[in-house]
């Protein structure tokens, strides 16, 4: 790798890493009684002061402040966006894609599905306060991305009866082409099939991409994919197997097509195991996670999963690192921040007590050892 290439942005990234939430401040937001008390303390003490400045943050509400929330995160993604050039912003640009493709499934989760079930006269159509929301400040996300210049058709999106007008809407996406090979004219197939199927699209299509760069850092970008896809098919094949009773036909097809030190062979044997504890008790004795982190020690597989990965990219963020990976991994410690903050906001909202929030917090020490029961 040639010397110094990545200075620059790595240095930007550990910038922003440094200002990332510390156990201190989940402890202190843990203490306030309400969702104005979190906004209040977010601005007066974290770096999301520059989002929240100006807002009357004893009227805030939940959506609004998780608004600000992932503007935040969006806001880091320019930042490094501006900050590269050539294969490097194309790379920062599908990182961001994410969003994009995420924010496109809630529009057809939410409008799409709803029509037509209007038309069937089985449910009723988003309140307008959601509806506004939605399509004026949560189109906010994907008009950051584009500089004010959304790909996405938001007036066509409300009243959406076929697949052709869902696909003329989002056509001059980068990834509308993902969709349109997966919805074709079935406009209502199952919401979680189609989910699925975008997502593993995605992660091929990073993965693949990270050809752009030199071997070393290839190499390392690569493993962060490919172990995130282990653990997803984890879940799914534990998933399948234990709450919907699939079969290995059944289940193959809705793996992520990617491996890493989860092999076929591993695979085909959980595959076979016909019980929760069978299950469980080849993950800890022959996959290699089992070595980093005892799969008994968590409540759930996606716990498990969460909780791994947290710990991965973490640990992968050195001071001696130079390559262009450390912001793959900055902006995946992020996602868990963000995610910690949703989590905890929804807490305080419905009045869970602190211990029950923290346990669910990456980055506290919490003891999962406590649990009894075993992440299946």
């Amino acid at each position: 790798m040639p010397l110094f290439k990545y200075e620059a942005v790595t240095a930007k990234c550990r910038c922003l890493y440094g200002k990332l939430l510390g156990p201190k401040d989940y402890e202190n937001l843990l203490k306030c009684p309400d969702v104005s008390d979190i906004a209040v303390y977010l601005q007066d003490n974290t770096a999301y002061h520059e989002f929240l400045n100006g807002s009357d943050l004893r009227r805030i509400n939940r959506n609004k402040l998780e608004y600000y929330i992932k503007k935040s995160m969006l806001n880091d993604y320019l930042k490094m966006y501006k900050f590269t050039f050539g294969n490097e912003r194309y790379f920062i640009n599908l990182l961001m894609a994410k969003y994009e493709l995420e924010y496109i499934l809630r529009a057809w989760r939410e409008y799409v599905l709803k029509n037509i079930e209007n038309n069937n006269n089985s449910v009723s159509k988003p309140n307008e306060s959601e509806e506004d929301y939605f399509l004026g400040k949560g189109i906010l996300e994907i008009q950051m991305i584009y500089q004010n210049n959304p790909r996405i058709d938001i007036e066509a999106l409300k009243n959406i009866t076929n697949a052709e007008q869902f696909i003329n809407a989002i056509k001059n996406s980068d990834f509308f082409y993902i969709f349109e090979k997966h919805i074709k004219d079935d406009i209502s197939k199952n919401y979680t099939e189609i989910e699925t199927a975008v997502y593993d699209d995605y992660y091929k299509i990073l993965y693949d991409s990270a050809e752009i760069f030199e071997k070393e850092t290839r190499k390392k970008i690569q493993d962060s994919i490919s172990t995130h896809a282990d653990l997803l098919n984890l879940c799914r094949i534990s998933r399948m197997l234990f709450n919907f009773k699939a079969g290995p036909e059944e289940i193959m097809p809705l793996l992520v097509p990617l491996r890493n030190r989860l092999k076929p062979d591993n695979i085909n044997a959980l595959l076979k195991s016909n019980d929760r504890e069978k299950f469980l008790l080849y993950c800890q004795s022959n996959l290699s996670y089992g070595e980093k982190q005892s799969f008994y020690a968590y409540d759930s597989m996606s716990s498990y999963m969460n909780s791994f990965l947290y710990k991965y990219y973490k640990s992968k963020i050195k001071v001696s690192s130079s390559g262009f990976e450390v912001i793959v991994r900055y902006f995946h410690v992020k996602e868990f921040e963000v995610m910690n903050l949703f989590y905890l906001t929804e807490g305080i909202r419905y009045k869970m007590t602190p211990d029950y929030i923290r346990k669910n917090i990456y980055g506290l020490d919490y003891d999962p050892n406590k649990s009894s029961r075993g992440a299946v």
